[in-house]
């Protein structure tokens, strides 16, 4: 009986405190032909330095831009200024302002204009848990983040030498206090 009870407590606990997983395609997004910032609070979390656009209205995207529906915007890191600085650009999802924490499952991304490396640093509370790197081409592909990370408030993604980052989606657990 005691050991039914602290399941029962346990799973109760879990309840309160998780949401479904929130799977954010951009989709909803309003339609624009040139590069905007996310606007903070879209999928309940913080962007910063993360943009969206339609990549079939924009004359600036590269062909991993271009790999996802049509008709659909793509969020990105990246743009003309890192390509011509070839300078590291970064951009951070957090849940300032969002959720109290948040558990990253993966994020369906591609190199915006050609092959590109990125670094995946997860936070929580500005403590470092764990990072994880990744070599893209310009063609979809799926990251798995690490189940390790657990609850984090932070995520930064970096990228060397000028490259593009696109999402196609992100799917996180956004978790409350």
């Amino acid at each position: 009986m005691k050991k039914t009870l602290v399941l029962l407590a346990c799973l109760l606990a879990l309840a309160l405190n998780a949401s479904a997983q929130e799977n954010l395609s951009f989709a909803d997004l309003p339609l624009v032909s040139s590069p905007a910032p996310m606007p903070n609070g879209y999928g309940q979390l913080n962007w910063s330095n993360i943009f969206y656009v339609n990549p079939g209205q924009w004359s600036g995207a590269g062909p991993g831009y271009k790999d996802g529906p049509v008709g659909k915007d793509v969020a990105f890191v990246g743009g003309k200024v890192c390509r011509v600085l070839q300078e590291y650009c970064y951009g951070t999802i957090s849940s300032n302002g969002g959720p109290t924490s948040f558990q990253a499952v993966s994020a369906t991304v591609a190199g915006g204009f050609g092959p590109t490396n990125i670094t995946v640093t997860a936070y929580n509370n500005g403590t470092y848990v764990g990072s994880s790197f990744y070599s893209l081409s310009t063609q979809m592909q799926t990251l798995n983040f690490p189940s390790s990370w657990g609850n984090i408030t932070q995520l930064t993604f970096q990228i060397p030498d000028g490259g593009d980052l696109v999402f196609y989606d992100l799917s996180a657990y956004l978790l409350g206090g």
